[in-house]
């Protein structure tokens, strides 16, 4: 849709505002959130031209708040806040049109309450409701939607309060809401009313409320025409409530209803990707109920396959992680459900679609475009332009938004074209397995349906694992861990040994619950092994397991993967022919607890490579300068302090004279000849607890840029060790007269045999490898 009439022209106002109405009628629907982008577009030019208009200032916080709640970008909201709070403020209390305007502005705090938990928000967003339907004449045509609205701000209440006197007055407003004529909102006020009976059935137990918010949930349904997109809500509540009968009688009868309300909902492209995702799970799980095993793969896989488009990469990395983060733990979910269905392949491959999405959207937008460039240069063009963006963390968000449209309407394109069908699709298991060429790939997932490792050979081959207890332990250990790494002197003497004995039941535990099974499974097995954790999982260090006489180090070499792609994709990568070397050293920065082996790391280094080897240390080891001095080099010796911050993973980083380098900044990195990064620092494999499947942290990160091989550290290091460990790896990985990192898994693997033979692991266990 756009605007044929050009500025300037005397009728552009009237058509400008006449296109923005036609859109914004259809933004307030939900058909796509695309319409309110239009809508946004529009709005904003009349605003130029208008600045004063308190109409276009309203409309435009609505368009905001629309497409808020379609792609959950926290600008957008911020932006529908902005508005709506301008358009009150230039609105007389006695404007018909007020009380509108300040529940909209209420509708926008309450989103943005959701979003943040600022029980403040919510506190205003119910003030300004109550005062917006006090202000409202008994007459006003706006007067149910401003009552509904209010109904569903008491339930938050509720929800936050659990006062009775708050849900009483929700089914109050609601009621009030159903008994006034409004025959454009009739099915919202009675799935608002249905809603409140339902909270209030689940703290009474009062079946007439459940009988009640049943029917008028049907009713609902039955008031919205096949294609309206409210219509997804609408039957979502129905499923909720015919759920609840199937819970209590069992009967078949119900528990089909139910999936044929869950099915819709799925099915229906104009449903929020959140809302279809929550179908498609609930759905499979009855599936399972009702004996129909490929159906509940099918819909496991239908919300694993819609992570993307929730994530969706037109947003900014914070609103992805967010968005993940609402539905972690789903990929695993999945795994789980379809091991326990008897369909290991099935699994991995919907771990490999739900796993590590950010990364995977990252990588594609690196894909090799050589081949397409041949036979479609137009099309590899756009991809090219829209990817340039895209892949820049600098772009803005309404820039990124564009960027992702033309992405996505270019790919489809290339997938109608002979030979490109499956142009930057997942993975199939046939082409996953190959990950297991050169040893298994030993997959470790947690998850409700059971634990499993799921072993990769030319097969899969699964083994149950008993991990009871898990989350309990994952915790005494993490915080054994950061309690380590923080005592400092004598005094920090006795927490020190508290991490040894926690990590040492915390091996024997892996080794019992996990490693012995797997290797019982395998019997005598090559050198090499790779470890691919999901979830909390990712937090231990599988690769030390064992108790006294016994430890996985003694039987293989280990390596982990965030997935099988992942590894897929670092053993295509061709390393370069004369490698360049980059030393970071910042041991001894203001502020920092001092590290005097880092000179020693990177005198070692100079007399092993003096003809390949860059330094930056102190002053010179600036984010600009290392962040450039990366492009020119294959090899990274990293040595200093992290910054660790789970609680914002993206914001982790290595700490250098001028502020820590970050997930973030590296992220925007695009090394074509990276091959070895070697972090000598403490803690650098710390990821997210709450997006744990995403792998946000440096040594995946440094894996996205180019690095193939990447040597990091679990967790705090002795400083000698540090230094002792690095020079044994670089004198293995230069013994064959050039530096080579092919074989950097062995070359750890060595230089740390003698601290297994006479040091506790809290010395050599830390240290890992990533990569082929």
């Amino acid at each position: 849709m756009f605007l044929a009439v050009p500025r300037g022209h005397p009728t552009w106002s009237q058509a400008a505002e006449l296109l923005s109405q036609r859109l914004l009628r259809r933004a307030r629907s939900r058909a796509t959130w695309s319409d309110a982008d239009e809508a946004i577009a529009v709005l904003r030019e009349l605003s130029a031209v208008y600045p004063e208009s308190v109409d276009v200032l309203d409309a435009l916080g609505h368009a905001f708040g629309t497409r808020y709640e379609w792609l959950r970008r926290l600008p957008d909201l911020d932006e529908a806040l902005r508005h709506g709070r301008h358009a009150v403020n230039r609105t007389p209390v006695g404007d018909p049109e007020w009380p509108v305007r300040m529940m909209n502005l209420a509708a926008s705090l309450r989103l943005r309450y959701v979003h943040t938990g600022a029980a403040g928000d919510l506190g205003s967003a119910l003030s300004a409701a109550v005062a917006a339907v006090e202000a409202s004449p008994p007459d006003s045509a706006h007067l149910p939607i401003l009552r509904s609205n209010l109904s569903t701000l008491y339930m938050s209440e509720y929800e936050s309060t659990e006062d009775p006197d708050d849900l009483a007055k929700a089914i109050e407003h609601a009621r009030a809401a159903i008994a006034i004529e409004d025959e454009h909102n009739h099915a919202i006020h009675l799935s608002n009313l249905s809603v409140g009976l339902a909270m209030r059935f689940t703290a009474t137990g009062e079946q007439h409320d459940l009988v009640e918010a049943t029917e008028l949930a049907r009713r609902a349904v039955a008031a919205t025409p096949m294609g309206d997109p409210t219509r997804g809500r609408h039957l979502a509540q129905l499923g909720n409530m015919l759920l609840t009968h199937w819970n209590l009688s069992g009967d078949p009868a119900v528990l089909a209803a139910v999936i044929a309300t869950r099915r819709e909902v799925l099915e229906s492209t104009s449903v929020a990707p959140s809302l279809r995702i929550t179908a498609a799970v609930t759905m499979a799980s009855l599936l399972v109920e009702a004996g129909d095993t490929e159906g509940a793969l099918a819909a496991w896989r239908s919300a694993v396959d819609l992570l993307p488009a929730l994530a969706w990469h037109g947003l900014d990395l914070e609103s992805r992680a967010q968005a993940l983060g609402d539905v972690r733990g789903l990929a695993r979910e999945a795994c789980g459900a379809a091991v326990a269905l008897g369909r290991p392949e099935d699994a991995l491959e919907l771990l490999e679609r739900g796993q590590a999405v950010l990364w995977g959207q990252a990588l594609r937008l690196r894909a090799d475009l050589t081949g397409l460039t041949a036979a479609a240069p137009e099309l590899a063009a756009r991809l090219h332009a829209a990817r340039a963006g895209l892949d820049d963390g600098t772009t803005d968000g309404e820039e990124r938004l564009r960027l992702g449209r033309l992405w996505d309407e270019a790919v489809a394109e290339v997938r109608t074209l002979p030979g490109f069908a499956d142009f930057l699709a997942p993975l199939p298991f046939a082409r996953l397995r190959e990950a297991a060429a050169h040893g298994p790939v030993v997959v470790v997932n947690h998850s409700g349906a059971g634990d499993h490792a799921l072993i990769v050979t030319d097969r899969v081959e699964v083994v149950p694992l008993e991990l009871d207890g898990l989350l309990e332990r994952t915790n005494v250990y993490l915080e054994a861990m950061s309690l380590a790494a923080q005592a400092g002197g004598p005094d920090g003497f006795l927490v020190r040994e508290r991490f040894r004995d926690v990590l040492t039941d915390m091996l024997a535990w892996l080794w019992e619950r996990v490693a012995a099974p797997v290797f019982e499974a395998l019997g005598p097995t090559g050198p090499r092994l790779w470890w691919c954790p999901t979830g909390i999982l990712t937090f231990l260090p599988l690769h030390a397991a064992g108790v006294p006489g016994d430890h996985v180090p003694d039987r293989v070499i280990s390596s982990y993967t965030t997935s099988l792609g992942d590894l897929l994709r670092a053993r295509a990568a061709r390393p370069p022919h004369e490698p360049r070397v980059l030393a970071v050293g910042a041991g001894a920065l203001p502020g920092q607890v001092p590290l005097p082996e880092v000179r020693r790391e990177l005198a070692g280094l100079a007399a092993l490579l003096p003809d390949r080897l860059t330094t930056l240390t102190g002053a010179e080891a600036r984010r600009a300068a290392v962040s450039a001095a990366l492009r020119e080099h294959s090899w990274l010796h990293l040595a200093g302090h992290t910054q660790p911050t789970p609680e914002e993973p993206t914001r982790t980083g290595v700490v250098l004279a001028d502020g820590p380098l970050t997930v973030l900044d590296l992220a925007d990195l695009r090394l074509e000849q990276a091959e070895l990064a070697y972090l000598s620092a403490c803690i650098t494999m710390l990821g997210s607890g709450s997006l744990t499947d995403e792998a946000l942290h440096l040594p995946a990160v440094l894996r996205l840029v180019g690095y193939r091989h990447v040597i990091a550290a679990l967790w705090h290091v002795q400083d000698q060790h540090a230094a002792g460990v690095a020079a044994a790896v670089y004198q293995e990985l230069v013994r064959a007269g050039r530096p080579c990192a092919e074989h950097a898994a062995t070359a750890l693997h060595q230089a740390l045999a003698g601290l297994r033979e006479t040091g506790h692991p809290v010395d050599w266990a830390p240290f890992v490898h990533m990569g082929p």
